[in-house]
């Protein structure tokens, strides 16, 4: 995958073959719009750096909104533990920012607000830290009391009005998210001095951030002394749509799978070829398709709804939750939505199979560093390498839960410990009954799958 940046030479492909070829910088910022895309260089790029294998005492991530400079110096500066590589992963840091980018700031903070309210509370952290408001002067109405004048002065925005349709919004949902504003301003002095004299032999620094202002004298230095990596947002259907063929052809060949043309366009106008969506959709179908090779429109439609409770997987998500109030209006609206009874029935039998399967996985003992309740991040660096191994020593893919994406595993076995053994058989072999009912009896479909969910969340 060849993304290049829009106002340089530098690609996702050369940095990757440079790294193939031993020519490690000693820094790297990843950046833009297409978090999708930035996410996954990062990824790439410490794969190739540093093998799973090597990370316990060579991979440090520090949380950039919470992580001083002094912090990332020291860290840096500091020769490995043991002998290789070393790196330091700084990830969405605010050392780009600027009250210059306060503008750029409230621009992500409206594009974002809907469609990925996550990065909109980072803007909004960014924001109160670059203005010196607070969340009291917002809070109750607070915000109605600053002048247009006094906006266009803090802010710069040429305006200054709109702000009724967003900030209130934003307001509500930085709060729910406890996200703390740091109320020191780092220097990168520090860290620009440092990558002028130069890391320790095999040390490497990756930032990555949401928001950078060029202007700043720490970009200028990285891109002097190392590697800038820009993803822009892609305009233009048929751009997008190329973008998104490039990205999925690796994660549909890893899978075995072929997305048929109608299934690309039906998927194109579901999600508006919107990078993040279009590949979360994709990869609920590839779990979606279970054995077969091509995804085409008829998948699309049962997965890919208007809005992501008509999902199968939300009934699904229910279910290992004992939701059985979610599970029941799921359930109608699968139906109401024209899902055939016994394409349910299927997908229940299969998350069922994948539960029984983590289950007898993790009592196997095969999986000792696998813990309920970490995050889904730690997992792929800690516990995926092993699954990835026993998955290898077959020979080829599994169909089975340890050949699946490193999401569903990882689900797979922090759902398993909510059931035992025996009621997971006990469920498999209900749905088989059930599945052969519908089948060749005139039993009423609605009726008897209502019983399944019951007895499973019971």
């Amino acid at each position: 995958m060849d993304y290049k940046e829009y106002d340089s030479e530098v690609t996702l492909d050369t940095t990757l073959n440079d790294i193939r070829q031993g020519h490690i910088a000693s820094c790297y910022l990843i950046y833009g719009d297409e978090e999708y895309l930035a996410e996954e260089a990062l990824r790439r790029i410490v794969d190739l750096i540093l093998p799973y294998d090597e990370r316990s005492l060579s991979l440090f991530w520090m949380d950039g909104q919470n992580t001083d400079i002094d912090m990332i110096c020291e860290s840096i500066l500091t020769p490995p533990l043991i002998p290789g590589k070393k790196v330091v992963v700084v990830n969405k840091t605010l050392l780009f920012s600027s009250k210059g980018s306060l503008p750029d700031l409230v621009k992500q903070i409206v594009e974002n607000i809907e469609s990925n309210p996550q990065r909109a509370v980072r803007a909004f952290a960014v924001f109160l830290q670059m203005t010196g408001w607070t969340l009291e002067d917002l809070q109750d109405g607070g915000w109605e009391k600053i002048s247009d004048d006094d906006w266009r002065e803090t802010v710069g925005d040429k305006s200054g009005t709109g702000r009724e349709k967003w900030l209130p919004k934003v307001l509500d949902i930085y709060v729910k998210s406890g996200i703390q504003v740091r109320s020191d301003y780092d220097s990168p002095d520090l860290l620009e001095e440092a990558l002028k004299k130069g890391f320790p032999e095999n040390n490497c620094l990756i930032l990555t951030a949401d928001f950078v202002d060029k202007r700043k004298k720490i970009f200028k230095v990285i891109s002097d002394y190392g590697v800038v990596l820009h993803f822009p947002k892609v305009k233009g259907e048929a751009r997008q749509k190329g973008m998104f063929l490039n990205t999925a052809r690796e994660i549909l060949e890893r899978g075995g799978k072929r997305l048929s043309p109608g299934a690309i366009n039906v998927l194109g106008r579901k999600t508006g070829f919107n990078l993040r969506e279009s590949m979360g959709e994709l990869d609920k179908l590839i779990t979606y398709a279970g054995d077969d090779d091509i995804i085409g429109e008829g998948d699309i439609d049962v997965i890919t709804g208007k809005t992501k409770e008509d999902s199968v997987f939300d009934l699904t998500s229910a279910l290992v939750s004992r939701n059985l109030k979610k599970a029941l209006l799921t359930f109608r609206d699968l139906i109401d939505h024209h899902v055939h009874y016994l394409m349910i029935v299927t997908m229940i039998g299969r998350e069922a199979r994948l539960l029984l399967q983590g289950r007898i996985l993790l009592k196997s003992g095969r999986l000792p560093s696998f813990r309920s309740e970490m995050d889904f991040n730690k997992f792929q660096r800690v516990v995926y390498p092993e699954i990835k191994r026993l998955n290898d020593k077959r020979g080829k893919k599994s169909r089975a839960l340890i050949g699946q994406h490193p999401y569903v595993i990882y689900n797979a076995l922090k759902n398993a410990e909510s059931f035992s053994y025996n009621e997971l058989v006990g469920y498999l072999e209900q749905i088989s009954n059930i599945d052969i009912a519908l089948k060749t009896t005139g039993k009423d479909p609605e009726l008897t799958i209502k019983r399944l969910l019951i007895e499973i969340c019971k």
